[in-house]
């Protein structure tokens, strides 16, 4: 009896109409396949939502791909594909194969309950697949500026009164599915339901505004959810998690943190934003586009070591004196990181080398969306190294990077890519 045939393809569209895009990125994802595909992973710019809206653009979609295949995916930054390097427009994965198993499940309201959501995913998908080799393909929304009252959407503000009651008002603020993503928890709770198998992927966003951001669930539009697909399938699977982080000489002690690990109130005996500031000089003003803020945060976060990799811990508010992280701070030691474009290409160089002595089928990638911004040219020499291996990859640019192997552990990341790639190699059953 014949191998059944494994095939990948890769979507592209950048029209600016949304159902004109949908109809696109599915037509050219599914039309190298010879078979109807198995799953549809979905990725698209937040510009969508004024040119048409993302229910129209869904539709587009479904003009096209059969009935009843199973999508995941969400808004991102940007993309990288066998097509180039976009930071507008909308890119998918399409793999059809005979011999596998996909299930997909869906929870709701992430940041108010994050334990629950994935109580919820535990019920759709099983714990025994068809195969032992299993990968679960996770896509959860990332942190959103809280709307405050009298104050809007705004993430610095400098009076300490003002400040430390906007301070009080965060666990209002979650359970109406504002403020942090919660998703090192996320990942934490996943590995710990399905720990025999692999877990990757990241935060949905929008232009690097953190205002709002989408995921896209079968024929839904959906926000504050937690969507997983499961593929469980004969194939050898590889990850690789690449890490662009350098450390400095300069560490802070944290004196006084939240019971949550969020926020930090004093560092080296003083406020922590003072301190912060002073010893970084740094001066962003308090007016200043939500945009500023970030760009320093990304570019020259606080981290520490969890395991072998390090964690940058990310910066998402600023309330008076009190600096609010976007994942649980999980050290009273922080160092200075900086995203180093040569630790990038080397680290990622030396994985796709790896990955080119494996016969790979396709790749799927999460990366931090500060890649996009940081890389530059630099950006077209990591499309050229994809290229080596001549597969279909995608790698969506999003605002937080989880992996999951029983090796590694898990871990929610920023600054990072990780890879997952199916093998040519079959594993008997």
């Amino acid at each position: 009896m014949d191998e059944p045939k494994f095939e990948a393809s890769v979507g592209m569209s950048r029209k600016w109409d949304a159902r004109e895009a949908g109809r696109e990125v599915a037509e050219t994802a599914i039309k190298n396949l010879s078979e109807p595909p198995s799953f549809f992973l979905l990725f698209s710019t937040i510009h969508y939502e004024k040119y048409g809206g993302f229910q129209e653009f869904l539709n587009g979609v479904w003009d096209v791909l059969p009935k009843g295949t199973p999508l995941v995916g969400g808004t991102v930054s940007g993309f990288l594909n066998n097509y180039g390097c976009y930071a507008r427009g909308a890119a998918a994965l399409a793999v059809s194969y005979f011999d596998m198993e996909v299930t997909a499940g869906v929870g709701h309201n992430t940041k108010r309950n994050p334990k629950k959501a994935v109580d919820t995913i535990s019920k759709e998908i099983s714990k025994k697949s068809k195969y032992d080799n299993n990968v679960l393909i996770e896509i959860l929304p990332t942190a959103v500026i809280p709307n405050l009252p009298g104050i809007g959407q705004k993430n610095i503000i400098y009076s300490k009164k003002m400040g430390n009651s906007f301070i009080k008002l965060l666990p209002v603020m979650t359970k109406l599915n504002f403020g942090f993503d919660r998703a090192d928890e996320i990942i934490e709770h996943l590995s710990k339901r399905f720990e025999d198998r692999v877990i990757v992927g990241g935060c949905t966003m929008d232009d690097n505004k953190m205002l709002r951001n989408y995921q896209f669930y079968n024929y839904e539009i959906k926000n504050n959810s937690l969507l997983v697909l499961n593929i469980s399938i004969p194939k050898k699977i590889y990850t690789e998690t690449i890490l662009g982080l350098k450390t400095l000489d300069v560490s802070f002690t944290v004196d006084n943190i939240s019971k949550d690990k969020h926020v930090i109130k004093k560092i080296d005996g003083n406020g922590a934003r003072s301190s912060l500031f002073k010893k970084l000089d740094l001066k962003i003003e308090e007016k200043a586009d939500v945009y500023q803020l970030y760009k320093n945060a990304f570019y020259y976060p606080l981290g520490f070591k969890k395991g072998t990799l390090w964690h940058a811990g990310m910066i998402g508010l600023i309330y008076g004196e009190n600096l609010i992280f976007a994942n649980k701070i999980e050290n009273r030691t922080l160092t200075l990181l900086c995203l180093s474009i040569e630790n990038i290409m080397k680290n990622l160089s030396e994985s796709i080398d790896n990955l080119n002595e494996k016969n790979i089928l396709c790749i799927l990638g999460f990366a931090c969306e500060t890649f996009i911004e940081t890389l530059g040219n630099n950006i077209f020499e990591i499309q050229k190294l994809f290229e080596k291996l001549g597969v279909p990859y995608l790698v969506p640019f999003m605002a937080g990077e989880s992996i999951y192997t029983p090796k590694l552990g898990p871990h929610h990341l920023y600054e990072s890519l990780n890879i997952l790639a199916i093998g040519d190699e079959r594993i008997e059953v």
